[in-house]
């Protein structure tokens, strides 16, 4: 493939991020504050977003102005175009003009810019965090997929249980959800997926298990799903592509990388645990070769 540059624009959340460090100290209150409710804040009046801040209105047009906006105006309308597109779906986002014609070089190349960008949205920081709650084996690990994203869940949850003890997969019964809900401990940790046309009961319960003092981590796009208010940790994955449908392959690829790291973390104490598996495998297939007895 000729290139894996990316040839995504940025978000207006990448766009603060990356302007922190040319803002005052005010500049940055008025940042913080947007980014604490995004995009809400962002849609207010210059003066209530002034309140929110503790900032003046003039600081907030100043903190427009270094974002590379002419006005508030032109930053409300490209908030509002950010919103806008987190509602598409199939039937509302046509593919792009030369998406058949280009081949599948060029659309490789737009996948390889999907997965850049998506790392490059990804903390070191953030990982270690994370990695540090998988690594204790006293917290119940428990992952939740959504209607479009259950594949990626269901990898994770597939390398975590292969290497360390109780973790769960979230069904999508709600009833069945409410206890698990109940039974959550502060230590345990919930992780789930949401992307865009985000779903309420995946807000709700992120919102719940923090509620109940769980440690809560969020897989969401570029956007970020509402769930990231009540989450302790977000990643984000690109999901837009040149087709109609979202894509998979950023999320599939935090998955992996996570996945991973955790492994060269905790390979030493994991390997014990997998030989067991694997003796145990052999007992209930005897006889079967690994192409004849399914799933790892």
């Amino acid at each position: 493939m000729a290139s894996t540059e990316s040839q995504h624009q940025p978000t207006l959340m990448d766009r603060i991020k990356a302007s922190m460090p040319s803002l005052t100290n005010a500049e940055r209150r008025a940042a913080r504050a947007l980014l604490a409710r995004y995009p809400t804040t962002g849609l207010d009046t210059v003066g209530l977003f002034a309140e929110r801040a503790g900032v003046s209105g003039p600081t907030v047009l100043r903190f427009i102005g270094k974002l590379g906006f002419d006005g508030y105006a032109d930053f409300r309308r490209a908030l509002r175009d950010e919103v806008e597109a987190q509602a598409e779906y199939p039937l509302t986002r046509p593919p792009e003009a030369d998406s058949h014609a280009s081949g599948f070089t060029a659309l490789g190349d737009r996948l390889v810019a999907t997965v850049t960008d998506t790392v490059s949205m990804c903390q070191r920081s953030e990982i270690d965090r994370l990695l540090e709650l998988l690594c204790d084996e006293r917290r119940d690990i428990y992952v939740l997929g959504g209607d479009f994203t259950e594949m990626a869940a269901r990898h994770l949850e597939f390398h975590l249980r292969k290497m360390r003890p109780r973790v769960r997969l979230v069904g999508h019964d709600l009833v069945r959800r409410a206890d698990i809900l109940t039974d959550l401990r502060r230590r345990d940790v919930l992780i789930a997926f949401d992307i865009r046309r985000y779903q309420r009961e995946t807000v709700t319960t992120v919102a719940l298990a923090k509620a109940r003092g769980a440690k809560t981590v969020l897989f969401t796009d570029q956007w970020m799903s509402d769930a990231a208010e009540s989450a302790d940790m977000a990643f984000r994955a690109r999901v837009d592509g040149p087709s109609r449908w979202d894509s998979l392959v950023g999320m599939i690829t935090l998955v992996e990388v996570i996945a991973q790291a955790f492994d060269e973390r905790i390979w030493s104490n994991a390997r014990g645990r997998i030989e067991v598996i694997e003796s145990y495998r052999d007992t209930l297939l005897p006889g079967a070769d690994s192409d004849d007895s399914g799933d790892l």
